[in-house]
């Protein structure tokens, strides 16, 4: 099933089909599922007292109260629905650089990672990707644990190319949202730190259960390959620098984007939302067990 994504081994995916997905929010579903919901139904899971009308199952009648009260309340109960699961890749030029590191790769296996726990356990999947162009694919759900060789097929096939306004593509894509649900947003952030706050910020105040995974490239976080004078082009840009680089300026530039890694936690943080690191040098099943404690994914 997985022959395209090397990443998703075997022995990781025996340990993905013991994670599921959990939501510190409760969202209402479009079928019966596992996942409490506000809507009430008939789950276990206790909700409030009505007083009893004509028509009531006796079953629910709570006989402590009547006995405190003498009058007759029936016990409500939530329902149990399905998660809706929203995945947004990035895949702007900046993912494809630098090409050894295999930073969109990376991003895929990390989507289908989440894809494949959330189908799993039979919830819906919209899994979107974010760019400068505009985006040609219909927003639709996908559900079922099969429909996962569809996606892998489908995201092998993306070229990562453009430049992305974090902020703009997400609110477009927050417009065709209909139902909110648990939003992963899988991305190397190499932005605007401000459209980054926004952009992931619209979904913490939509309400939405949020979570960042930011991926860097292991040679991209030392600066390998740049040395003496150099001239660095941006690849969503084309914008062209001349500078002169010395170990000096190469160990600024590791703890520069150590240090964007850490405002971009501490949003998170601050707003609710989850945040996991990936560094690509590091071993792929052993980050996604990390970080399935850090997106509130359990066994």
């Amino acid at each position: 099933m997985f022959e395209l994504i090397p990443e998703l081994t075997p022995k990781l995916i025996a340990r993905l089909d013991h994670l599921r997905m959990r939501s510190k929010r409760e969202f209402a579903g479009m079928s019966r599922g596992s996942h409490l919901s506000p809507r009430r139904g008939s789950s276990l899971e206790f909700s409030d007292f009505r007083p009893y009308a004509l028509g009531d199952d006796f079953r629910y009648i709570d006989w402590g109260l009547y006995a405190r009260t003498d009058k007759f309340y029936v016990k409500l109960f939530k329902e149990e629905e399905d998660l809706l699961t929203y995945i947004f890749l990035d895949d702007s030029a900046s993912m494809a650089y630098p090409a050894a590191d295999n930073k969109f790769r990376a991003a895929v296996a990390i989507a289908l990672a989440l894809a494949y726990v959330a189908l799993s356990e039979g919830d819906r999947v919209m899994l979107r990707m974010l760019s400068g162009r505009p985006v040609p694919t219909a927003a639709a759900f996908v559900q079922g644990r099969s429909r996962i060789a569809e996606l892998a097929r489908a995201l092998v096939q993306f070229k990562p190319t453009g430049a992305l306004d974090l902020a703009a593509a997400l609110a477009r894509e927050l417009i065709l949202i209909k139902r909110a649900g648990k939003v992963f947003v899988v991305s190397d952030f190499l932005m605007l730190f401000n459209s980054i706050r926004r952009g992931l910020g619209l979904f913490a105040a939509a309400n939405m259960d949020v979570g960042a995974i930011q991926v860097l490239g292991a040679s991209e976080l030392k600066g390998q390959g740049i040395n003496g004078q150099a001239e660095l082009i941006d690849a969503e840009t084309g914008e062209r620098l001349r500078l002169s680089v010395s170990e000096k300026e190469r160990a600024r530039y590791h703890e520069t984007l150590l240090r964007l890694a850490r405002e971009i936690r501490a949003v998170c943080l601050r707003q609710g939302m989850r945040y996991a690191f990936y560094n690509t040098g590091e071993s792929f099943e052993e980050f996604f067990i990390k970080a399935a404690a850090q997106l509130d994914l359990v066994n």
